[in-house]
């Protein structure tokens, strides 16, 4: 995990309590080497490449006597997949992994096999861009090819903002920003068909090939222009609908012919009702909810994907571990989103409501963060529960988080009046 440890608290615990010895190879700072959850860490350059970084984690996993390689990230799962494979794990998939972190190549997945999609049209040009979205029309949805927690996703309704959300990513690329690209690629965005409805996000775990369903997130309804992630909430409020989504998964797994992965797809409804993809992964969704699934179904998607990977039959695993159970508690991720430079960055009186789940400060004092055209970054991610009712409004655990929100201990400063906090 070459970064952003603060919100794996779960993942990691979830290693710990299955006595794994966890080997970590990363870039992130100095106090990651002194952590007493990890066995060894071996610290790379920032500017390591991604060959470099697969190399080491070979060679770690080999001095160490490592059975697999892991990651609970979107920007290292290529890494991950390739040294699986190098190790002789039958179930390392590179290809899949290539797709997963290109949303061109996942367009081209998901039209090639028939998997409910969008218009879209690949940008490697932007006068050929502009022509293009002239010739489909506005509104679109432009976003670059390999970032991920929708940085620099923009709705655009018109040539002057296309332009600029282009020259953005162009300079997003340039910057070498979060790991994204090691190079520019020919199609480094894209533009796609914008669809107004519903935003879920489901997670689950393949095992032989198998996917088992965790939980279905409903997420912040947005008209853009940009796309924060946030209100992930549990229960899903159309639960009647989990099987549509789940067999749209299914495809996707089957056609990938993955065997072993934790998986995570976005979808959003379009006009005609009809769930469409946004993106999928051969990961488990970013921030919360890995908590959150087993706070309300008790099924730990996390645990049975690292027995899996660490040898155990997966029949046993299933008979053992695939307990879904019905809804016990609702649940909702609220994220912290500023611009400026952050001073304070703590729960704060939050952290005595029995509706508290947990906040990870993810930003800390002395950062500089946005939340706009330049990029997305989370400044802290508070997660909140509370007693479920069947049909329940999502609003009503809506406003517990955002008046948990507002009793962060949060400062940021700035000299741009458009400052924000929650």
């Amino acid at each position: 995990m070459r970064a952003r440890f603060v919100s794996l608290v779960d993942h990691i615990q979830a290693m710990l309590d299955l006595a794994i010895d966890i080997h970590v190879v990363t870039v992130d700072s100095e106090p990651v080497g002194q952590d007493p959850r990890f066995a060894s860490v071996r610290q790379l350059p920032v500017d390591t490449s991604h060959e470099q970084f697969v190399e080491t984690c070979v060679q770690v996993a080999q001095e160490r006597g490592a059975s697999a390689v892991f990651t609970f990230l979107e920007i290292d799962i290529e890494i991950a997949e390739a040294a699986n494979a190098r190790l002789g794990n039958k179930w390392g998939s590179v290809a899949a992994a290539r797709i997963c972190r290109d949303k061109m190549r996942q367009r081209m997945f998901l039209r090639e096999h028939g998997i409910p999609s969008v218009w879209f049209h690949p940008v490697g040009d932007i006068e050929a861009a502009v022509t293009a979205a002239k010739e489909q029309g506005f509104p679109l949805i432009v976003k670059p090819t390999r970032a991920a927690a929708s940085e620099y996703v923009e709705l655009v309704h018109d040539e002057t903002r296309l332009r600029a959300a282009l020259a953005g990513i162009q300079d997003m690329i340039a910057r070498k920003r979060g790991f994204y690209y090691d190079s520019e690629a020919d199609n480094w965005a894209l533009l796609e068909e914008y669809l107004p409805g519903q935003e879920v996000t489901l997670d689950g775990v393949v095992l032989d090939g198998r996917f088992v369903l965790g939980g279905v997130h409903n997420k912040r309804e947005s008209s853009g222009p940009f796309f924060e992630e946030d209100f992930y909430t549990l229960p899903f409020s159309n639960p009647e609908r989990e099987d549509e989504l789940v067999g749209i998964a299914t495809q996707i797994v089957d056609h990938l012919d993955i065997q072993l992965c934790l998986f995570n797809a976005e979808l959003r409804e379009g006009a005609d009702g009809r769930y469409r993809l946004v993106e999928f992964s051969i990961r488990g969704s970013g921030g919360h909810p890995y908590r959150h699934i087993k706070d309300v179904y008790s099924i730990d998607l996390v645990r049975m994907y690292l027995r899996a990977a660490c040898g155990e039959p997966v029949e046993e695993i299933l008979a053992q571990e695939n307990q879904r159970s019905e809804p016990r508690m609702t649940v909702c991720a609220k994220v912290v989103y500023a611009n400026g430079l952050v001073v304070r960055n703590s729960v704060g009186e939050a952290i005595h409501s029995p509706y508290f789940r947990v906040y990870f400060p993810v930003a800390r004092p002395g950062t500089n963060v946005v939340a706009d055209e330049r990029g997305i970054e989370f400044t802290g991610l508070l997660s909140v529960w509370m007693p479920w009712e069947p049909g329940q409004d999502p609003a009503r655990v809506h406003r517990v988080a955002e008046e948990l929100a507002g009793k962060l201990d949060v400062e940021i400063v700035s000299d741009t009046p458009e400052a924000r906090v929650g």
